[in-house]
């Protein structure tokens, strides 16, 4: 079977590596993301690269697609391990609503239209849910407590409208998802209920930062006087401003670490860092006396090696 609309949709060819895929899947999801491009059919198109990593992006979701589809992709297999499960990346393709219960027979009766003898009356565990929650950048990282609201099916088949309260982890990252066990639709012939998936799309940051896992990166200015001689500047994190000391001679694209502000780190302590890049911000316009100064520089600079130009 070839399957290849989820790959087609990164880029990448069917043997590209994971990180290959996530490089991918960060590089479209910033350019189609609905706050960052207005364009007509940049949602939809986001909605699809979403759809792709949340099943290639999971190295077991990805084997089913590659066997079997988006049929094997779309199965969720697993029953239920207590409630606040949190994980890997979702395997639900479509939109908020009813997914594959999980059972293996359904699967293929999916898949290939029956074939396998089950018993009708026997428990069966029900379907599973997703809700798409948007996140700030800032709340992905520091985790927040909200409220959700959505409708499943009950007990007698009737249409319940559920109200949750949950606690979203310090850290998520865009496309994770949270499994809530048990908060799915109702069970067949007394079976357990289904879980329900809440899956977590990140809106770029406001103030400049760039993620990756746990490290933040950014940028910033610096003129060309801190650059020569060195001094302080005052840099912008998550967190709160720090101060960075600029050694004399730092050259333009130089890295600076601030250990400890970046964002939590999933299933570990404490934080990852920032990564700050310094570049030396050129004037456009200068007064008499800053270019008799730069002048004068320039001249020492011709003197001494030969060379024209004032970053030669």
């Amino acid at each position: 079977m070839n399957n290849t609309e989820y790959y087609d949709t990164l880029g990448v060819s069917k043997d590209a590596s994971q990180d290959e895929i996530k490089k991918a899947y960060r590089k479209l999801s910033k350019k189609y993301h609905p706050d960052i491009n207005h364009e007509e059919g940049a949602e939809e198109k986001y909605k699809a690269i979403q759809e792709a990593y949340e099943t290639l992006g999971d190295e077991k979701k990805r084997q089913m697609y590659d066997q079997y589809g988006k049929a094997g992709a779309d199965g969720g297999f697993g029953g239920g391990q207590g409630f606040g499960d949190f994980g890997g990346f979702g395997g639900f393709g479509g939109g908020q609503g009813a997914q594959f219960s999980g059972d293996l027979n359904d699967l293929f009766e999916q898949m290939f239209g029956g074939g396998f003898s089950s018993d009708p009356n026997r428990p069966r565990q029900g379907r599973d849910l997703q809700y798409r929650m948007n996140l700030s950048f800032e709340d992905a990282i520091f985790g927040k407590e909200t409220t959700i609201k959505y409708n499943r099916q009950g007990e007698n088949g009737e249409q319940e409208h559920k109200e949750l309260k949950i606690t979203i982890p310090a850290g998520v990252e865009d496309g994770q998802q949270m499994r809530l066990s048990g908060q799915g639709e109702a069970g067949i012939n007394g079976g357990p209920y289904g879980d329900l998936y809440v899956v977590f799309y990140v809106s770029p940051s406001k103030s400049g930062f760039e993620r990756d896992g746990s490290t933040i990166y950014s940028r910033v200015p610096i003129d060309f006087a801190t650059a020569a001689l060195g001094g302080e500047i005052s840099v912008e994190t998550v967190h709160g401003s720090v101060q960075l000391k600029i050694p004399a001679g730092t050259q333009t694209e130089t890295n600076f670490r601030l250990r400890g502000k970046g964002a939590p780190v999933m299933r570990g302590n404490g934080n990852g860092d920032q990564i700050v890049t310094v570049y030396i911000d050129v004037p456009k316009k200068l007064n008499k006396e800053q270019k008799k100064a730069l002048t004068a520089y320039q001249e020492t600079m011709d003197g001494n090696s030969g060379h024209h130009g004032f970053f030669s």
